[in-house]
């Protein structure tokens, strides 16, 4: 398979034209990566978008720290690093291999200019990028809902039932997100003034 046929194959590039799609290939670049690389580091600069030709990499939060989270696992012909076409932010997650993988890489100059000459690959791409935006969106309000009737007293949240339920019960019942807990200086020199020690 060609990088052409490739890439039309990448859902990002589904709605773009056959003779954009093979300017574009021409743009990118090959590497090789082995189980353990890491391609994207969490932090630094990197205006490049990959696609998975093959193997398995995966996304993970806050690499090499007791908070390491793992996001996401991304297998071939799905795509990472998009929102280096769209700013010249760091990266918010690094990306390691899980398996040894080939993959392309779009540097964001390269496809700037391209525009530039071509303006329609940018209302291709757009058009892409915001079903995407929608089903974040679509997926974040499953997770949480829409709106929540939240006590403005006690911050409970109202369930389903009817219930009212403490709203980090709600969050780890509606989501994947956990919670550890503490007191905060204020609250602990409120409760605790006998043993608060802080100024």
């Amino acid at each position: 398979m060609n990088d052409v046929e490739f890439l039309s194959r990448v859902s990002i590039f589904s709605l773009m034209k056959k003779r954009d799609l093979s300017r574009i290939a021409k743009l990118t670049r090959h590497h090789r990566f082995h189980k353990g690389d890491v391609i994207i580091k969490e932090g630094e600069r990197d205006g490049r978008l990959f696609f998975i030709v093959s193997g398995e990499v995966e996304i993970i939060k806050g690499l090499g720290s007791k908070n390491q989270r793992h996001l996401q696992t991304f297998g071939p012909h799905s795509y990472f690093g998009e929102m280096a076409l769209i700013d010249n932010l760091v990266r918010s997650a690094s990306v390691i291999a899980t398996k040894d993988s080939q993959v392309l890489s779009l540097d964001q100059w390269n496809l700037r200019q391209d525009i530039e000459k071509y303006p329609s690959v940018a209302v291709e791409l757009l058009q892409t990028l915001s079903r995407r935006i929608r089903a974040i969106e679509e997926s974040l309000v499953k997770v949480l809902g829409g709106f929540l009737p939240i006590c403005a007293n006690c911050k409970k949240i109202r369930n389903e039932d009817d219930s009212w339920i403490p709203i980090e019960k709600y969050i780890t019942e509606h989501s994947e997100a956990e919670f550890s807990h503490g007191i905060c200086p204020e609250c602990a020199k409120k409760l605790y003034p006998e043993f608060y020690k802080g100024d």
